[in-house]
């Protein structure tokens, strides 16, 4: 089973998109399972739209932190992939538990009850410095960081690994970590940034996802993308890439990177 993060501490760019669709693409390759550690819920949203408010708050992401219910009894399943929810009670985690390596140890017991049954699982983490951010952190093999052409995009990119040096060192791990550029222009302001970007050598920078209105449309709609078109593609070829980072003996892209 590979665990891959998908963080960014900066809001909008694009981390539940990028997530969802992400999942999408992997669950055509394997179980996938994707997990909501964001209390806004976008990602929840979009892969459980009919769920039922009160069944949401009876078992969720924080009822697996806070080990009050067995992971399998809180998972939903869709047709593409399973998903284990979130709630804006997450915004209370820290007052039930305010000790971050608790809540690491925890989720990874969790995950260890599922490993068998999933191939692939895809956290989306929420956009602050918070414990859900430390817990996917120390349960990922990878963590990608999409990045949108904002002024605050490095900014928010050194905060970021920051904190992922800092889960690294107190765990002792070592992450993998990889930039997904996203909505970036052809105009000379977003190749610049873009360069900054793939000059961070120890980072790798994966194919770019298109500036397109029907990732937007789709997924307001909470649909997938449409098959065959640009924007399926750039998802698809990401799905290869992330399993070339975490899986490199098997994927068909490790020549590539």
């Amino acid at each position: 089973m590979k665990v891959i993060s998908v963080s960014n501490i900066k809001g909008g760019s694009g981390k539940s998109t990028t997530a969802a669709h992400l999942a999408c693409a992997l669950a055509r390759r394997g179980k996938t399972l994707v997990v909501d550690m964001d209390m806004q819920g976008d990602l929840t949203d979009f892969c459980l739209p009919d769920l039922d408010l009160v069944a949401l708050e009876e078992s969720n992401v924080m009822s697996v932190l806070l080990g009050m219910k067995k992971i399998s009894d809180c998972i939903r399943k869709t047709k593409q992939f399973d998903v284990l929810p979130s709630t804006l009670s997450l915004a209370k985690l820290t007052k039930y538990n305010p000790d971050s390596t608790s809540l690491c140890l925890q989720f990874k017991r969790a995950l260890e009850e599922v490993r068998k049954e999933y191939q692939f699982v895809i956290i989306d983490t929420p956009g602050s410095a918070k414990h859900e951010l430390t817990t996917a952190i120390y349960n990922s093999e990878l963590i990608l960081i999409p990045v949108t052409p904002s002024k605050w995009t490095i900014r928010a990119v050194n905060l970021l690994l920051d904190e992922i040096a800092q889960t690294e060192t107190v765990f002792s791990q070592k992450k993998k970590i990889a930039f997904v550029p996203s909505w970036f222009g052809p105009s000379k302001k977003h190749r610049e940034l873009l360069e900054k970007l793939k000059a961070i050598e120890e980072i790798p920078t994966l194919g770019e996802i298109p500036k397109s209105e029907s990732i937007k449309t789709k997924t307001e709609k909470q649909e997938s993308l449409k098959k065959d078109t640009n924007a399926w593609y750039a998802f698809d070829r990401l799905a290869d890439e992330t399993i070339a980072l975490v899986d490199p003996e098997h994927s068909i892209l490790n020549f590539r990177l």
